[in-house]
């Protein structure tokens, strides 16, 4: 059967279809008349079950264990039931909190003492480290956040139309010890903004993919991993006019920035997570 008769029998989009295909959890033959994927029964049931698995909230790689049999469905369930009694621990929690401020005559944020709720803060934030964690890696968030690739795609394109009368009819493309060994159209300047579209709306879902971590951790770093290759998208033009214009000669300096670029804002990173549940004195606060 087709793909469109595989959405229709599952109720899946095609993209979910694909990106299982991506993964290498399901492998529908060859049409030999015309090329095309043809979608068996057993394709169709296997992409129910890994779907439903899904929203169990089993990752992609567990299932891909359990279909090469490393595993069991009875081991990867027990194991997520696990997790899932745990979270259903923390929530409850948080839901009792909520029912006991909530039962305050007067409740704002001018009048809430935090003491009044919480017996020992130590203890309390050393069980919440988790979110103090992804407190921690907002910057990562804010790096690869959409109003960033806007703004690196938007820099990309102004640079472009500024220069563009004032380059020669060809620029360099690649270059090697201070000296330009190829050469394209002028015309090309505009490609730096297509491939931030490029990189944003096609290379992500890629890399997301490929990541295998089908979690909050995992989005982030696909956002900001395909952000910073729009940013060397961007380097590489602002070089390329730089360079015509005779103000930088070698590569090396847009390697290095680039290079301290990233290396910064990871050390940043973990430096953030180790110190967001440690005091100077050992203790864990905030």
């Amino acid at each position: 059967m087709t793909i469109k008769e595989a959405e229709e029998r599952t109720g899946l989009s095609r993209s979910n279809i694909r990106f299982y295909e991506k993964e290498k959890l399901i492998e529908p033959s060859r049409n030999e008349s015309n090329g095309y994927r043809d979608y068996s029964e057993n394709d169709v049931e296997n992409i129910k079950k890994i779907a439903y698995l899904r929203t169990l909230g089993i990752s992609i790689e567990d299932i891909r264990s359990i279909i090469s049999e490393k595993v069991t469905l009875r081991e990867t369930l027990e194991k997520q039931n696990e997790v899932l009694k745990s979270q259903i621990v923390d929530l409850n929690k948080a839901k009792l909190m909520c029912e006991k401020m909530l039962d305050e005559e007067s409740i704002s944020y001018e009048k809430l003492h935090v003491e009044q709720y919480i017996t020992d803060l130590h203890d309390y934030w050393k069980d919440n480290q988790t979110i103090f964690k992804l407190d921690s890696v907002s910057f990562l968030y804010i790096w690869g956040s959409m109003l960033t690739w806007t703004t690196i795609t938007a820099l990309c394109l102004i640079i472009g139309a500024l220069f563009y009368s004032k380059l020669p009819a060809e620029i360099p493309v690649q270059w090697r010890k201070g000296m330009a060994t190829s050469f394209v159209n002028k015309n090309w300047i505009f490609i730096c903004p297509v491939m931030c579209i490029i990189i944003r709306y096609l290379l992500k879902p890629f890399i997301y993919a490929k990541l295998q971590m089908n979690n909050y951790y995992g989005e982030i770093i696909t956002e900001y991993l395909t952000n910073y290759m729009c940013f060397i998208v961007l380097s590489v033009e602002i070089f390329s006019v730089l360079f015509i214009f005779g103000v930088v000669k070698s590569v090396v300096i847009l390697l290095f920035v680039n290079t301290a670029v990233f290396i910064g804002l990871l050390v940043v990173g973990l430096v953030k997570m180790d110190l967001s549940g440690k005091g100077t004195d050992g203790q864990h606060t905030v």
